[in-house]
């Protein structure tokens, strides 16, 4: 695994690039899941639905697939696929590998690895803004394949897709987007039946800081990965070794770093990598129009989570950066609205994503 110090030995470029990669691409109080009077809903002419955001992605992948790959093994309870992608250059000499979308630890050459990081999005399926930006990262990654030898947009790319592994799961939960899409429930935030997978995660689970009751939008489940949905995590973590992971969500402009859990709010537990974490987080606070803030997230937030995603890949799987990052918000919502709270209208759609490059 390619260490920490090896990490930050690399921050010029790598991490500096992590910073230009996560720009590209940023948890609320519980409560009931009942739908609410909206004032605003997606316009599908602006926003992708479930069924054309496999369509979009696969279409991309077709005019670029010696940069990207799309598993389709990974799927939900009721079999839909998560769209688990890879992006990076399968012809560089760090790319070698027997399998085209895991690569064996021994055929990767010893010197200057890449980075390898996973992109965890569509976790909550009212939150339709962190699917919209992969779409956006992709564009950005991508458009430089074709531009001028030399220019900026083609040196980015180039430099991104040689020296990073990006693994996507481009939608987590795509039950409970269905679900959203068909009810009109825009307030609905678990999976079809209605577990919030980022509160499954077997770290602090069933803690305070998430719910037993399954009518709360804290519902964590029956037992730690209940959820066929938290397998391809597992799955992963098991078969890369990861240098960053990064789980993207809507709401409020924050950059989480752990702990969120209730333990480690009272004990004031801080993350190994602590000091490392906060210089890349102050990079990417900085990164955009707007000066996002970032910290642990027990001290950002008044409330605890327990069971998350990023908690679990730092304290678990001990990935040396695992960041939870709340990509947008409404600076000036009231009211039970859910939509709105978590995503731009769709006409601003466009120019919100701009804003946070």
């Amino acid at each position: 695994m390619t260490t920490v110090t090896h990490i930050m030995s690399t921050w010029n470029p790598s991490l500096v690039h992590l910073v230009k990669i996560l720009s590209c691409c940023q948890m609320i109080l519980a409560a009931d899941v009942q739908p609410q009077i909206e004032n605003y809903i997606p316009d599908y002419r602006f926003y992708h639905n479930l069924s054309d955001i496999a369509l979009h992605l696969r279409k991309i992948a077709s005019r670029h697939s010696d940069v990207i790959r799309i598993d389709w093994s990974h799927n939900s309870r009721h079999g839909s696929p998560q769209l688990l992608t890879r992006i990076t250059n399968f012809f560089h000499p760090a790319s070698k590998a027997e399998d085209l979308l895991y690569f064996s630890e021994a055929s990767e050459p010893k010197e200057a690895p890449k980075v390898r990081v996973l992109f965890s999005y569509g976790e909550h399926a009212r939150e339709f803004f962190p699917v919209e930006s992969f779409f956006h990262l992709l564009e950005n990654l991508t458009d430089g394949l074709t531009a001028t030898p030399g220019s900026h947009e083609e040196i980015f790319s180039r430099t991104i897709l040689s020296q990073f592994d990006i693994f996507a799961i481009v939608i987590a939960n795509p039950d409970g987007r269905k679900y959203v899409e068909g009810s009109e429930n825009y307030c609905w935030r678990g999976t079809s039946n209605g577990v919030d997978i980022n509160r499954n995660f077997d770290w602090q689970f069933a803690k305070k800081g998430s719910s037993g009751d399954p009518t709360d939008e804290e519902f964590r489940g029956l037992n730690p990965f209940s959820e066929p949905e938290c397998k391809v995590y597992t799955d992963l973590t098991q078969k890369v070794q990861f240098d960053a992971f990064v789980s993207f969500h809507s709401g409020i402009r924050h950059i989480y770093m752990p702990f969120a859990d209730t333990a480690s709010k009272l004990i004031k537990r801080v993350p190994v990598n602590f000091d490392h974490m906060s210089k890349l987080c102050s990079r990417l606070a900085g990164a955009t129009r707007y000066n996002f803030r970032y910290g642990k997230a027990y001290d950002l937030n008044l409330y605890t989570a327990d069971g998350t995603a990023f908690d679990y890949m730092a304290g678990v799987v001990k990935i040396p950066f695992s960041l939870a990052i709340e990509m947008w918000e409404h600076q000036h919502h009231e009211g039970p609205s859910c939509f709105d709270e978590f995503n731009p209208h769709s006409e601003h759609l466009r120019v919100s994503h701009v804003m946070v490059d």
